[in-house]
Formats: C-alpha cells, structure tokens, sequence
C-alpha cells in the first residue's frame, strides 16, 4: 500500500523579478514496509523535494508548490500549516542530517523526548500533570532508547555528552516516539564513522521492517543505498532521472549520471591506476537549466538531440524501471564509462619503492598525549561502548600512546580509525598545534618539536608543515575574499612583495581548478567543493613540504571528492609533498595511500601496504574497518544479504 506519493511536484523560489525552478515535476512513491532512497549530488534538489513536500522550507524560503504530495488520504499541499503541524510528529518522522545542530543544547534527552511525545499526542503541557499521560511519555520514551540502542542512563544527559552515533540515534527515536506511518531521513550518516554508519543504517532498517513504516532516505552515497534501498531514484537538477529495484539500478543501471555516481565510488580493497574517476563540471544553477536533457552538457556521450529537446520519462528497453532518457544504455563498455567519468591511467601517484629510498621527513618516537579531566562535583558523560560515570574523577585521557612512525619525503601516508581513536590529536601534534608529553620525540621537516622554540623557529615551522582541516567553512574567513585569504599565509610566511604575492595566488587558483574571478568572491559564493579547494590552496601558498589533511572528503560527494583526491595528487608529483591523509574511509585511502596506518583507542595498532596485495590486514579491527564499508559493487544481493543478516 503506497504511503507517501509525489506527483509532478514543482517547487519554485519567489525572487525580485519572477521565480526560480528549485524542482520541476518530480514524481515518487514508497509503501508501507519499504525504503526508498534518493540519491544525487549536492544541489541536485534532494532534500529541497523533501522539505518542501513537508511544508518545512515555507518557514525560511519563500517558495510556491504545485503538483501533489499526498500522505495517505492527506493532500498535504492543500493543508495549512496548524493542520500541517498535527501531521509531523504524528504519521511523519524526520531525521535530519546534523543531529548536533537538530537537537536543543539548552534541554536533556528526557525533556527532548518529552517534548517531542507531548506534541505527538497532543498534550497540554511537558513539565505539569495536567495531562495524566505524562508518565506513559517516559516509558515510551525509554521502550524507543532500548529499541535504538540506547538505555535509560542518557535521559539526564545534553546532547554534547553524547557521541555523533548517539546523537544520532536519539534524533532517530524523537523521529519515531509519535509512530509515524513515514520516517524521512535526511542525510543521516554524513560525515559519521564507517562502523558508526553501519549501526545507524541497520537500525534504520530494523526499526523500519519492524514497525512496517515507509522510508524516505536521502543520500548523495551510492554506497549507503546499496545496502539499505528497496528502490533507489536518482535526481539531479530538480528532475528524476532514474528509479527503480535496488538491484536493477546497481547492475544495470541505464542513464548516464546514475552510471557516473556509481563509478565514483572508490573501491574497497583496489589500488588507483592513474586518477579517481569524477564527473567533469558542476550541476546547473536554478534559472540556467540546459535546454535538453539537464545532464547533458556534463555528459560526454550526449548526443545533438540529449542537447536540445528534455527527454521524456520512460520504461527502460527491459520494462525493470524507469529512465528520462531519449537513448538509454543498455551496455557499458570500458571505453564509455572511461570517457564518462573523465578516467585516464596516465597521472597515478608517487610508487612506495621511490618514496621508501627518501630520507625521513616525520619521526615519532615514544610519542605519548594525555588529556587530564578537570575535578567536578557532580560530573555525568557516556560514551558509545562505554558506561556512564558520576562522581568526583581526577582521571587522565592518553589519546595517543607510545606511537612510534617513520614518514619519508614524498610518501601519502594514510591514517584511519573510528572518531577518537586519536588521529586528529596525531595530526595536530605532528604540526604542533599540541604539545606532546615529556619524553616525546618529535622531529618534522627537520625541526625537533620535543622543546620549545622561538618565534623565528615557529614561523619557520609554520612555513614547512601545514594543515587542511575537516571543516572548509570554518576554515575561512567570512569577511575576507578568497584571494585575501589565500595571500595571508604567504605574506606572514614569506618575504615575497605585493606583486609577488598577487602572482603566486592567481597561479594557486589556477593550480586547484578555480576561476580567476574567485579572487574577489566570499567563502559564503562557494560551493563546498570549491571552499575545499580554497583551503587547499591556502595551505600549498608558503610551499611547505609537509601537509597534514584532517578528513578534507569526509562530506563531499563522492565526484567532489573525486576531484579533490586528483587535486592531492596533482599538487604532490607538482611540489613533491608529503600527506599525512587522516580519514575514517579505508576505501578511499586505500586507493592512493603508499602506506596506512591504523590507530584504535590513541594506538598504531597497524601500518598497512596497500600496494601487496599478498599481505592482508592481520589485526581483527582493520578487517573490521575494510569490512563496515559499503560496496555497490559487490553482487547487490549478496551485499544486501550481509547487511540485514548483521541486524
């Protein structure tokens, strides 16, 4: 029984001068029981489609709806937003994509889901007994805790005590106290740990097949749909382009981008020949659609008529699915999806055999970095395989312990392991941003970290070692214009003059794939792919030997990070550099690392060679890390299978 349908539902943005197309015409369905996952690239109109057919984007855009959204025997297009308000909570769910920014700081997990029963079943007030159903709230509450995962132990605690996962998890049993006959959640996983990934996803699936509810997920993860979807529907520039069974779309998939999202996934346990397959260009802007099909100008098998006339949305040659396509493929050659994806073998990345004959440029020896926890009268936390605590502590946190770790001058080291395992703390202390215990030995680029220095020796440093964090945005000034952001490494770094440095930027930005005019535009005119980028160029601009990158991909897309990876690449054989490359996607590492090491609980438990094939991971955790990584490329049902029978 179908639960949740569109039909044909355009979304427009009202704007000074008329309106612009956000979505035209999107068509979906999901029954009772089942999981539909939408998939696409930033910007696409995912999450857009799904906002707005919740009536959510009416409180910060000013939008006009046509077509259908009906949720049962609800036309929810045609409801106010009171009556509105009685339908979420109550037959919706919605997980959104930032747990940490969803949930409110100031409250507890109890007054939270408190909060969210009382307005589910409409309720006169949280805190007062004026309802006698306040108390089946609390037990309702804490059946939902048990049922993700969870105990009652974390209902006095506030969200920053809690891990991303756990977040997560408490997001997933507010989404799902007013039992809804739709959960929709957005985004879910981003940015989360690969085994952490994994426990949410098989939740969302349990508790989905258990309570016989109709999902809507929303990723741009190829990876992530293989292993949860029932049916998968691919959208790009506001339009469908694909739908159908998960096997289907997965082995034979007919429309060019869905074939493109597909082989942009890195492979788990396969070594990059020459560069990472992207998309060439960027998804259309709403207002600048192509005139054909919206795909198209990024598609190098387009023909005359894919340029000119929209296609139609049409049954494949097989009748298995639906395709917007005037020609769908029904056979991939190498040479295609080669030409599609921009793939070349030429440009791979600097052999280990090279980069081992080197001289050392990072030595860690004995590093130790303990943490002290401050004494406190009535302190709680919990952690995700931990126990909570309450009391007086005095107790100390090793975040890394006795590492020992030679880098040689050139190398892509790689590191990975779950969130704290240690490897930021690693990366911080390798560009001194910590200091290492007593009794550490440190030396980088040349310079021993294990003692304090002068201003002249730290500017010194500065200029040798580098550092990409995670996070593009905050990365950046908002105030100041790319081309401004980029000079200032160079001027407080170097002893270049105004021409000089003006010179050096315009070749950075042509260096990392920006167009000239970024100069003078602000972080907040990027996309995050090209902020990316920008941090990028920043940290190449005093020409370091030694960059350390802390999850720079962690929530791209996977063409982005494609192109972000090929950027790496380009810049290490151009300035021969060394990365220490933190991530928590062995998939991706594996790909271009000369070497990887794995760090569990602060410990370097193992350093990898992905290059010998013959020499398989031997500690259980990272077989554990390989094995948490999705695989669209596995056969789809037997990858399915796996997934639902760890349940």
């Amino acid at each position: 029984m179908t639960i949740f349908e569109l039909s044909d539902l355009t979304v427009n943005l009202s704007v000074e001068g008329g309106q612009l197309g956000l979505t035209d015409a999107v068509s979906l369905s999901v029954a009772a029981g089942e999981i539909l996952c939408v998939v696409g690239e930033s910007g696409s109109g995912k999450s857009v489609t799904m906002m707005a057919a919740l009536r959510l984007m009416e409180f910060t855009s000013p939008i006009d709806l046509l077509g259908s959204a009906r949720l049962g025997e609800h036309e929810l297009l045609r409801l106010s937003q009171r009556q509105m308000s009685r339908i979420r909570g109550r037959r919706v769910g919605v997980v959104f994509q930032e747990a940490q920014d969803a949930l409110n700081p100031t409250k507890t997990v109890a007054h939270q889901l408190a909060e969210a029963y009382a307005l589910s079943h409409d309720m006169r007030s949280v805190r007062g007994r004026r309802d006698s159903r306040r108390g089946d709230g609390l037990s309702a509450a804490v059946g939902l805790l048990r049922d993700v995962g969870l105990d009652e132990r974390v209902l006095p605690l506030y969200p920053h005590q809690l891990s991303g996962g756990m977040q997560q998890r408490v997001m997933i049993a507010m989404a799902l106290i007013g039992e809804p006959d739709l959960l929709v959640a957005d985004e879910p996983t981003t940015a989360l740990d690969v085994t952490v990934q994994a426990e949410i996803l098989k939740l969302i699936r349990r508790l989905q097949r258990d309570r016989g509810i109709a999902c809507v997920l929303v990723t741009h993860d190829m990876g992530v749909a293989s292993v949860i979807a029932d049916r998968i529907a691919v959208i790009y520039a506001g339009q469908v382009l694909e739908v159908g069974p998960r096997e289907v779309m997965l082995r034979a998939p007919q429309h060019a981008y869905t074939k493109a999202l597909l082989e942009c996934v890195p492979r788990p346990n396969t070594r990059l020949v020459g560069r990472m397959r992207t998309i060439p260009g960027q998804t259309p802007q709403p207002g600048k659609m192509p005139k054909g099909d919206r795909f198209a100008p990024r598609n190098a098998l387009a023909t005359e008529r894919d340029l000119t006339e929209p296609p139609p949305m049409v049954w494949s040659p097989d009748r298995t699915h639906m395709v917007r396509a005037w020609a769908p493929v029904t056979h991939w050659t190498d040479e295609a999806v080669n030409r599609l994806t921009g793939y070349t073998a030429d440009g791979g990345n600097t052999p280990v055999d090279a980069a081992a004959r080197r001289e050392p440029v990072v030595e860690l020896k004995g590093v130790n970095k303990t943490y002290g926890v401050t004494r406190q009268k009535d302190y709680h936390s919990i952690h995700e395989h931990g126990v909570p605590t309450q009391g007086r502590l005095a107790s100390a946190h090793r975040a890394v312990q006795d590492l020992t770790l030679t880098i040689h001058r050139g190398e892509f080291f790689g590191i990975v392991g779950e969130t704290g395992s240690g490897k930021t703390t690693l990366g911080k202390l390798i560009v001194d941003l910590e200091r290492a215990d007593p009794g550490s030995l440190l030396s980088v680029a040349g310079h021993d970290l294990s003692h304090r220095r002068g201003l002249a020796a730290e500017r010194e440093l500065r200029r040798e070692v580098q550092m990409i964090f995670q996070n593009p945005s905050g990365s950046l000034d908002p105030r100041r214009t790319i081309g401004e952001s980029i000079a200032e490494p160079i001027r407080a770094l170097t002893e270049l003059n105004r021409a000089a440095i003006q010179k050096r930027v315009r070749k950075l930005l042509d260096d990392v794939g920006l167009p000239r005019d970024a100069e003078k535009r602000y972080p907040s005119e990027l996309s995050g792919g090209q902020r990316q980028r920008v941090v990028i160029a920043r940290a190449v601009a005093p020409q370091p030997s030694v960059i350390v990158a802390d999850e720079p991909t962690s929530a791209l897309d996977v063409s982005v990070q494609g192109q972000v990876m090929n950027l790496l690449l380009d810049l290490q054989r151009e300035f021969d550099l060394t990365y220490i490359f933190i991530t928590h996607n062995l998939s991706l590492v594996t790909s271009v690392a000369d070497r990887i090491g794995v760090m569990l609980r602060g410990e370097l438990v193992e350093v990898l060679d992905p290059t010998a094939a013959s020499a398989p991971p031997r500690h259980e955790y990272t077989r554990a890390l390989m094995a948490a990584n999705p695989d669209p490329f596995a056969p789809s049902v037997a990858n399915a299978s796996a997934f639902h029978a760890a349940e």
